[in-house]
């Protein structure tokens, strides 16, 4: 079961920009928006995120709003099975097809965000549609930005295989053009494995399975709601479920009780947002602390 690196004779201990991605099946990892959104110093980072806008918008402005299922389910159509990337579930490399059934599903999930379903600017920045829309997750959104992004990747990956000598060989595409507010299409020079495509990606911009709106409950209980208990703004019913007085007099908030009387499911997440003004840009800095990039150690 060879990786991309010993298929391709790269020294194991060779330090490489992409993910080592194993070439028969798929990686448990997803291309994460948040760590796109917090590394756009980097250009390769601004543009993906950039590309990903531009689709929002044209999505959310053209289709969810004004509701129009049957050309936002055509558009979204385009999105196919990224199995050239080796990410996602699966475990022998068919894909999470991103199918008419899943076009379906991201619509649905939009048309019922109220923020989307408004127009709210913050539903076209793929990290907050993550967040926040029930019914999007890790998977649907590596497979999005897989798609969105291709012609990015795919250059990044024929700039790898220059580095190192791989050779490629000419393979048509979808990828979406933010310039003409459309999907095209293109050839692109990518290696092979046993006559399948394989794109490469940037391992900094990869994350392991976690949940952002669980991040985000845990953020606002203990950066909001926690001290808006403690001095009294917040009134509770019973204080002593929630602060905990120490020995010395200090008051102490407990976080794991408050993140249970007061978090929200993930469709309810916009309430924090509207309530707690401030905190969806706060939380998106906090995630570059403490969401980092996939460990590669173990792998």
């Amino acid at each position: 079961m060879p990786s991309f690196k010993e298929h391709f004779n790269i020294p194991q201990n060779q330090i490489v920009e992409f993910l080592d991605i194993p070439l028969d099946e798929d990686l448990l990892a997803f291309i994460c928006p948040f760590l796109i959104a917090n590394n756009r110093q980097v250009p390769i980072f601004n543009n993906i995120f950039s590309q990903l806008k531009a689709f929002f918008v044209k999505l959310n402005r053209d289709f969810i709003v004004p509701n129009d299922a049957h050309n936002g389910l055509a558009f979204l159509s385009h999105l196919h099975e990224p199995n050239e990337y080796h990410l996602g579930y699966s475990g022998a490399n068919k894909g999470r097809a991103i199918s008419d059934e899943r076009s379906v599903q991201i619509f649905g999930a939009l048309r019922n965000n109220r923020f989307a379903r408004q127009g709210i600017q913050i539903t076209n920045e793929a990290h907050n549609v993550l967040l926040l829309v029930k019914g999007i997750g890790q998977d649907i959104m590596s497979d999005t930005i897989a798609n969105v992004c291709r012609n990015i990747f795919a250059d990044f990956t024929l700039n790898q295989c220059v580095q190192h000598n791989i050779p490629t060989i000419p393979v048509h595409f979808h990828y979406y053009d933010a310039a003409a507010a459309q999907w095209g299409t293109a050839d692109f020079d990518l290696p092979d494995y046993r006559g399948k495509p394989i794109i490469l990606i940037p391992k900094d911009i990869i994350s392991p399975s976690r949940s952002y709106p669980s991040g985000y409950n845990n953020f606002v209980a203990g950066k909001y709601i926690s001290p808006a208990i403690l001095n009294g703004q917040k009134q509770v019913n019973n204080p002593a479920i929630f602060i905990n007085t120490l020995a010395n007099g200090r008051r102490r908030a407990i976080i794991k009780a408050i993140r249970k009387e007061f978090g929200k499911k993930k469709e309810d997440l916009v309430d924090f947002v509207v309530e707690y003004n401030g905190s969806l840009d706060s939380f998106v800095d906090y995630a570059k602390e403490h969401y980092p990039a996939l460990d590669l150690s173990g792998i």
